[in-house]
Order: C-alpha cells, then structure tokens, then sequence
C-alpha cells in the first residue's frame, strides 16, 4: 500500500506538505512585496508614458498635429532621441519635423506656416499639457491659439488656466504723449498674437505681431511705443 502511494504521487507530483510549505512561502514573498509593488504603482501613475513630452506628442488630438500620423510621430520621436533629425510627410503632402524634445516639452515643424509647442505643466498634485498652436510666415501674421489638457489628455476649459491680454498692455504710452490709445486702437483694429513655450521652464510668452500687416504709414508710431513682449510665470495659470 505504502508502495503504491509513494508511487501515485512520484507520479502526480501531488505532495500536500510540500504544497502547504509552498503556499505558505508565496503568500509570505507576496506580503513581502506588498509595500514595494505599490510605490511601484504609483510612480507609473505618476510618471507614466502620458507625463512626458514624447508620448503626448504621439497621442495628442488636437487641430495642430492631426495632419501628423501617430506612426509618423513616432517615427520622429526615434529618430529624434537617435540624435537625428527626421522629416515625415504629412496628410496634406508637405513635411513635418522635431525642432526640439525633452521629458517635459515638444516643439513641431507641422507646415511652412505652423508649428506646434507642447509644454508639460504641474498643476495641484497632478500635471496638465499646454499646447500652442501658431499659423504664419512672412505674407501673414503669426497667430497662436492656446489650449490645455488633463493626464489623459482630454480638453480642459481654457478660460480656467488662461487670460489673454488685452491690446494695452502691449504698449508703454507716456502721459502726457501726443499719442493716446484710442490712436493705437484705429491702428490696430485687429490684434494678432503669436505665444511661445520654453524648454527652460513654464514661462509663456507674448508677442503682438500687428507690424506684419498695418499700414507703412502707422508703422513708426506702433512701433514707437510697442512692448517687445509680454512674458508670464505659470502658477496655476496663465493670467495676463
């Protein structure tokens, strides 16, 4: 009898001391880990692949990159981070590339006349994307449209994160000049602004370009009293 137990499990492997030991062990080694696998979860939540530059960049829907394949911007992202620039064609048949890419920001080469700027911000104990899309070359003036994204990338309400400013403070006019604002204004009826994203840090900045397509005649006196630009530090918000 003993024989033939001893032979049943020799041949099953079925050793319920060994299997409670077993066990035992597992659920020990299990506890064990417990504390470490958990850190692990959450510094992948906290740095995942969504909190740097190059996978938003590859998964970002949004008007500036959707004539960009997300094979193609992967495909960029490589090559980028193999030290070499690379040009891919776009939707529209012209050619897109990387002018720049770290953990925390992106800047895109979308046509002749746009690019795009990504900027990874932190934002109470999380993190958001800001994005900039600027349209414009020589002929036109460059404008920029700004918008923001949460951690899985979906839109978020502009008006909560971004004041624009308004066409005064682009201009430092003495008292007591011989020109006044509501001169600037019949100048100026129709303010265009180009804003810009630094890989140095989350400052955003501000750049009236009215001179590409006001008169020659009001040239000098818009120029005459023009702020370069206008730069602001993030903290929450982009207020103006």
């Amino acid at each position: 009898m003993r024989s033939s137990i001893r032979n049943n499990l020799l041949r099953t492997g079925n050793f319920p001391i060994f299997q409670e030991i077993s066990f035992k062990w597992v659920t020990v080694l299990a506890v064990a880990l417990l504390p470490f696998l958990t850190l692990y979860a959450q510094e992948k939540k906290k740095d995942g692949p969504r909190f740097n530059a190059r996978e938003v960049f590859a998964n970002l829907h949004t008007p500036g990159l959707e004539t960009i394949r997300k094979s193609a911007r992967l495909d960029l992202a490589d090559y980028w981070e193999a030290d070499s620039v690379h040009k891919v064609m776009t939707v529209s048949g012209g050619a897109a590339w990387l002018e720049a890419l770290t953990g925390d920001y992106a800047k895109i080469h979308v046509s002749p006349v746009s690019d795009v700027e990504l900027k990874i911000l932190p934002y109470k104990k999380g993190k958001i994307v800001v994005c900039v899309y600027t349209v414009g070359d020589s002929v036109q003036a460059k404008d920029s449209e700004v918008s923001f994204y949460d951690e899985s990338l979906r839109p978020l309400d502009k008006r909560k994160f971004f004041t624009p400013p308004v066409l005064a403070q682009f201009f430092d006019i003495p008292k007591g000049s011989d020109v006044t604002m509501e001169d600037i204004r019949e100048k100026v009826p129709f303010p265009t602004v180009a804003y810009s994203l630094s890989a140095e840090n989350t400052d955003i900045t501000a750049r009236l370009t009215v001179e590409d397509y006001i008169s020659p005649g009001d040239l000098p006196t818009v120029r005459r009293f023009l702020v370069p630009e206008l730069r602001r530090e993030w903290k929450g918000k982009y207020k103006f």
